[in-house]
């Protein structure tokens, strides 16, 4: 076995050879099948893969392609002819929809959710569904993380994050109750977003927490990650944000509030170390960054953020205690039981709280432009049993704000660290084009996201 390093074509690139007839889809499409062959085995990714669908689909767009201009493909078709992966909690018609516990194994779903509808509409080939923990909150499945097999990939988007990371494909669709995108994205070294609350339509997707329940999105570079988003935005959500910005290099340096949350004595040394040396960059880079303390009666957002989760799985799930028990494992009970205890008194608190956090951190966004914050404890956790502690996500998701993982290198020994940038509500385009600019400046330092290429010889 030798292992190489390769660059693989993110969706931009390729749509942009594909419909300027420089590469056939068929050539995306058989890479991709050839590198799932290749890994799957190991990383474990996939709960289901629709090859035959999507190679009808391939087959289909590849001849309207040939007979069709650049325009007639690109407005129309913004994904078109990239393969794509979505987690296993949304619902597919032609797929099955486990939501990752053995009980829902071979179930299907009489409609599909909406994300999944738009993807299609943008002309992507849904390649299939990605491994989520259970009921993505609990025991976690068998996906791997690409940079060494021996750890997590981070949950609950686990095969969603493994799948981009591993070079399987460029784009992938999760969602985050807690820390389900950022943590696994921070974990494999890769973009993972998640826009405001309520930016993408949860239609059709499992719920975990109506309060909490985001829809993102894992890719490996930000405008993959922008290309999706404005695929699957609700424009109605959406009416009142200024348009993307495509030039941050003419901008003004963004100003940043540093803040390293109470529990920054849980991070790991390599992993402040490494934070630190992001802040010093983006600071000779020209960033105006300010350290700022968390007020203080935000202190109590994680037990605020745990009570909201489980009041909700409860809600939607609680029934499977006493009727299918024996397919819960030991710690998703823990988790509904922790549900069942919540009163509608501690529950209905909980939102008032949720209420002030929202109103505490809006006014830190009257001085600065977005929050740069710790996202894990530090890399990934060796073992596939613990998939790392969502503690530095929590609060900016119970606020719903728009939140992103920046890839800043690796450790020694190869696994990935990231940093969480987090903007105002409702100001997800904004965010995007902070994260261009520092991303600018970490990049030439911290390294470009590369793949290991695994060729059987």
């Amino acid at each position: 076995m030798i292992i190489i390093l390769m660059e693989f074509l993110t969706a931009s690139a390729a749509i942009a050879q594909v419909i300027n007839h420089q590469i056939p889809i068929s050539k995306i499409f058989s890479n991709t099948l050839h590198r799932i062959e290749a890994r799957e085995c190991d990383v474990k990714a996939w709960t289901f893969l629709a090859i035959e669908a999507a190679h009808r689909q391939m087959a289909i767009q590849e001849e309207y392609g040939r007979e069709s201009s650049p325009a007639d493909l690109l407005t129309p078709f913004p994904l078109f002819g990239i393969p794509v992966g979505i987690k296993d909690i949304f619902a597919t018609v032609d797929m099955p929809t486990a939501w990752g516990m053995p009980l829902y194994r071979d179930r299907y779903l009489a409609a599909e959710a909406a994300v999944v509808t738009r993807l299609k509409a943008a002309g992507a080939m849904i390649l299939g569904k990605t491994v989520t923990t259970e009921l993505a909150t609990a025991t976690a499945g068998p996906t791997r993380n690409p940079h060494n097999l021996a750890h997590t990939p981070g949950g609950s988007s686990s095969g969603s994050a493994a799948a981009v990371a591993d070079g399987m494909v460029p784009i992938t669709i999760g969602s985050q109750t807690m820390g389900s995108i950022l943590r696994p994205a921070a974990y494999c070294g890769i973009f993972g977003f998640k826009p405001s609350f309520g930016q993408i339509s949860r239609q059709g997707v499992m719920p975990v927490s109506a309060d909490l329940d985001h829809v993102g999105m894992f890719a490996r570079c930000l405008d993959d990650i922008r290309l999706v988003f404005e695929v699957l935005i609700d424009r109605a959500a959406t009416a009142g944000q200024s348009p993307v910005v495509r030039s941050p290099q003419s901008s003004r340096p963004p100003r940043l509030a540093w803040i390293k949350m109470p529990h920054w004595h849980l991070i790991e040394p390599v992993a402040q170390t490494r934070l630190h040396q992001m802040v010093d960059v983006l600071s000779k880079a020209g960033a105006d960054i300010n350290a700022v303390e968390l007020p203080t009666d935000c202190a109590d957002f994680w037990d605020t953020t745990q009570t909201l989760c489980a009041y909700g799985l409860y809600q939607h799930h609680g029934w499977l205690l006493e009727n299918h028990g024996s397919w819960c494992s030991p710690n998703l009970q823990a988790w509904l039981k922790r549900g069942q205890q919540v009163g509608l008194s501690t529950y209905t608190a909980a939102l008032h709280q949720r209420a002030r956090y929202r109103a505490s951190i809006d006014s830190i966004f009257h001085d600065f432009d977005a929050i740069l914050t710790p996202v894990t404890t530090g890399p990934a956790p060796s073992g596939l049993e613990n998939t790392g502690s969502p503690l530095f996500c929590g609060l900016w998701t119970v606020c719903g704000l728009p939140a992103i993982n920046i890839p800043i290198g690796q450790t020694l020994d190869g696994l990935p660290l990231g940093c969480q940038l987090v903007g105002r509500s409702h100001g997800d385009r904004q965010l995007l084009h902070m994260a261009e600019y520092c991303w600018q400046h970490l990049k030439p330092v911290f390294g470009e996201i590369k793949i290991l290429e695994v060729c059987r010889l």
